[in-house]
């Protein structure tokens, strides 16, 4: 047998391995005794009957097991004997295959390309302050406040904070924005809806929520909306709208006092109490943004630090990947099938830039971890299965069973495992600065271990 590799690219190969004549042959006769064995022939006990009627009677079946087998062969000592780390067959042409006759097998594959390791110890993340501001503490308090107010009708003019049943609709000269943008109601008409008068953060017609500010019930309005160049839907970008607005009723924002009952529902002996477990709950939120973002640090340092491409297959199997995540995402969101397709080329190249460098980290990290001998440890598969069971709500014994059948599962879960590990291995040696509050200087790197 003989193996010939040619590159393609960087990425790829072609690997042509050949079969001698008498190679095909041994496997063509291992192949009749193996028929001769198992075949069933009246007049002839099991095993006996000829080989020249064996031949006679199966001969479509051998000439197709014959293949297989001289592939199987072909595979085994030239793709899986070579010296490159295959990734992916993407192709595969068998040739004539035939006894007594020299055979020549060719896999285009994709190969894990090889890369010197990066400096990856001490790497450089900036971490926010966690202290919680009095502002902050405020304006988590207001938010709880809000939660539990009540909206009674009012005979007034609206202010910022209160509801509006309201109905309005809008229009681009003559023709109706709803026409324009029918997959988006919100910004065409709408016959009955509430909005929060001046609200900052409310959806939908900027200039309907400010307009509101001021009406009482029974008052109709028209106000003016320009759309910013880079509006989405793209219908409306850089185009100037007029809304007629009608106002139906005023709901007054009550917000409750926070009084000993209040406190008591909120698990705080008094305000100064409530205060400082605020205070700790957004402490721990900026402490967990902090980890999230050093680990985006540090990777986005590795896919700097080094260049190596990533075979086509792999990138384009995880651009699908990628595309999936975002649609489940944002059709659980409300948004339509429709988006997707008008955008389709501009997604699927945002997907296949997320999913080449979520490929190339890791690839980075999985080196890393080679380097640094980190492995998956029974207890690793103990803390992850019990993590999946709270998800999902099975018993853990049920989930252990069925990945135990499952042996690409829990390679997953090794490789899951172990980069997981590896990227702990890195957040625990990086070079941490804390970032400067305002008119003034960060402060100098922590010592490398700090948590």
């Amino acid at each position: 047998m003989k193996t010939d590799v040619k590159d393609i690219n960087e990425t790829r190969k072609e690997i042509s391995v050949s079969i001698s004549a008498e190679e095909v042959a041994e496997q063509e006769n291992k192949l009749i005794k193996d028929f001769q064995r198992q075949a069933k022939i009246p007049g002839f006990r099991p095993g006996k009957a000829p080989e020249k009627m064996v031949r006679a009677r199966f001969a479509k079946d051998i000439l197709q097991e014959l293949k297989q087998r001289v592939i199987s062969q072909a595979h085994q000592e030239g793709v899986v004997g070579a010296d490159i780390e295959v990734f992916n067959i993407v192709d595969l042409q068998e040739g004539a295959i035939a006894p007594g006759a020299e055979a020549t097998v060719t896999f285009t594959v994709d190969v894990v390309p090889g890369f010197e390791l990066p400096a990856y110890e001490g790497i450089p993340v900036t971490n926010e302050p966690t202290a919680a501001s009095d502002e902050e503490v405020d304006k988590m308090l207001t938010q709880i406040l809000n939660q539990r107010a009540e909206y009674n009708v009012a005979e007034k003019a609206a202010e910022k904070g209160d509801y509006v049943r309201c109905s309005y609709e809008g229009k681009i000269g003559d023709e109706l924005v709803a026409d324009l943008v029918p997959d988006a109601p919100m910004y065409g008409s709408q016959k009955v809806t509430w909005e929060e008068a001046g609200s900052e953060d409310a959806p939908g017609v900027r200039a309907v929520v400010d307009g509101l500010v001021g009406m009482s019930a029974g008052d109709e309005k028209e106000v003016t909306m320009e759309f910013p160049e880079d509006f989405k839907p793209e219908a409306l970008a850089g185009k100037t709208a007029t809304y007629q607005i009608k106002a139906e009723e005023v709901r007054e924002k009550v917000l409750p006092e926070l009084d000993e009952e209040l406190l008591q529902s909120l698990g705080a002996e008094d305000e100064a109490d409530l205060r400082q477990k605020i205070s700790e709950n957004i402490e721990n939120q900026k402490q967990q943004q902090n980890a999230n973002a050093e680990r985006q640090q540090i990777t986005d340092a590795l896919l700097k630090a080094v260049d190596f491409p990533i075979p086509e297959s792999w990138v384009a199997s995880e651009t699908d990947v990628v595309l999936r995540e975002f649609m489940q995402r944002n059709l659980q969101q409300g948004i339509p099938a429709e988006e997707f397709e008008k955008h389709k080329e501009q997604l699927h190249d945002g997907a296949s830039k997320a999913a080449h460098d979520r490929l190339k980290s890791r690839l980075i990290l999985g080196k890393i971890a080679e380097q640094e001998k980190i492995k998956a440890e029974q207890d690793d598969f103990g803390r992850m299965i019990m993590m999946q069971a709270q998800q999902t709500g099975e018993k853990p014994e049920k989930l252990v069973k069925e990945i135990q059948q499952d042996q690409s599962r829990i390679n997953r879960m090794r490789s899951d495992i172990i980069l997981a590990k590896t990227m702990d291995l890195l957040v625990e040696k990086a070079e941490r600065t804390v970032a400067a509050p305002a008119d003034a200087e960060a402060t100098k790197p922590t010592d490398s271990g700090e948590k």
